[in-house]
């Protein structure tokens, strides 16, 4: 935690008793000397940078959150032509963090901008749902109420509190690896950094289950279970990498080019798309970009999802608004977890901030129970349900899930 220069006192440290947070950030020590020689005291850890810290990537994040109407108006989000507003979110910088940096755990520092209060919970759920950790930081104002004891800001903190908490409760979901259809193979780097890191933003808008693939960490365990394997970048991969990623298409794969590469093998596919010319290899195809228009990322998420095809979706959601949606398994196999992140609803018409009043989300899977999981509610099991109510459908290989109204986040978890 970024600790407020509005707390002053050691006495603060009392806020801490009986929560998550063990490490606090305090950049003006030296005005602040009895709360750092107290929070050593008890057992806090207390830092003055996060620049150079073993073990922990810091990844610069932005406030998430659906944009306002240019009006201003909080309970209206700005939408467009599709009437879903924009997002903005950590959820991808924390994956692409832990790909680059597999052996650190990782922190994203995303300081407040025109806060709600709700928002503040919302930031913890947007990188807690992906495996990180949000460098918990209060709007002054926020601080200072909340040092004057006024009772909104202070159930603001008891909320930021309890998000916290709700995830170390169920930090054995880390263990669990992710479900995805498509890798994304890129270097994430250079003259690529910024169109793949925004080919990840946009593809995770489309809840579409992916893989980040580093060309420098390859493997061929890295295409295990995959349909597709998207390349964004301008270059192609390494020769041994290229080999690997054609042997994928043999055996049934789809290949998703930016550009062609030299002598690449295939007969003409008998398919029209207004900018990926195919081949057929094998028993799979290669999809090539026409021209550099396919390269646009918003054009190149959203094609990679139709070419490869709604029909394998692990994740399908109807009602629910603007949501990130990450789903893993268990390491024994015998379940999985599917986390939702909500930051807008459509309300008569319009998108408002907050979740949605009667979600439906379709799960890919032979699941016989499932657990609906919130940081504000009781756990609820989703049974038969009468009528079209809140419950659990089994249909052959899927499971159809009617949820309740919901905040900004909740997790099911299910059970074969």
């Amino acid at each position: 935690m970024r600790w407020p220069p509005q707390w002053r006192n050691s006495s603060d440290l009392q806020r801490l008793s009986n929560t998550q947070i063990n490490c606090l950030l305090i950049e003006d020590s030296d005005s602040l000397r009895s709360v750092v020689e107290q929070a050593q005291k008890n057992g806090i850890r207390v830092i003055h940078g996060t620049s150079e810290l073993p073990g922990i990537t810091v990844v610069k994040g932005e406030w998430p959150g659906a944009k306002l109407s240019r009006s201003g108006d909080r309970d209206t989000a700005s939408s467009g032509p599709t009437g879903l507003p924009w997002v903005d979110s950590n959820g991808w910088r924390v994956r692409l963090a832990a790909a680059l940096n597999p052996k650190s755990t990782i922190w994203v520092d995303a300081t407040p901008k025109d806060p709600l209060p709700q928002s503040y919970q919302l930031c913890v759920a947007d990188v807690a749902a992906c495996g990180g950790r949000w460098i918990i930081s209060l709007d002054g104002q926020l601080a200072a109420r909340i040092e004057g004891g006024d009772g909104d800001a202070v159930e603001t903190w008891k909320g930021l509190v309890e998000s916290v908490e709700f995830f170390a409760m169920h930090n054995h979901w880390s263990a669990y690896v992710g479900s995805a259809v498509v890798g994304v193979l890129s270097n994430f780097s250079s003259d690529n950094e910024a169109s793949s890191g925004e080919v990840l933003n946009l593809l995770t808008r489309t809840t579409e289950q992916y893989r980040i693939i580093p060309k420098d960490s390859f493997s061929p365990s890295s295409l295990s279970g995959l349909r597709a394997v998207l390349c964004p970048d301008s270059n192609p991969p390494a020769a041994g990498v290229r080999k690997e990623l054609l042997d994928f298409v043999q055996d049934g794969g789809l290949l998703i080019l930016r550009s062609a590469w030299d002598g690449i093998p295939g007969t003409p596919a008998n398919w029209e798309h207004p900018r990926y010319a195919g081949l057929v290899l094998g028993k799979g195809r290669i999809a090539i970009a026409k021209s550099d228009d396919a390269a646009d990322p918003y054009l190149m998420a959203n094609d990679t999802v139709a070419l490869v095809s709604h029909r394998f979706d692990l994740l399908r959601f109807w009602d629910a608004g603007s949501v990130n949606a990450y789903m893993s398994e268990s390491p024994d196999g015998k379940g999985a977890i599917v986390q939702m992140v909500f930051y807008a609803r459509e309300m008569n018409g319009k998108s408002a901030v907050g979740g949605p009043e009667n979600a439906t989300l379709r799960v890919a899977g032979r699941y016989k129970t499932a657990q609906l999981l919130t940081w504000d509610k009781q756990p609820l099991t989703l049974v038969q349900p009468e009528g079209h109510g809140v419950g659990m459908l089994i249909d052959g290989d899927s499971v159809e899930l009617h949820l309740p109204s919901l905040s900004h986040y909740a997790a099911v978890e299910l059970g074969v």
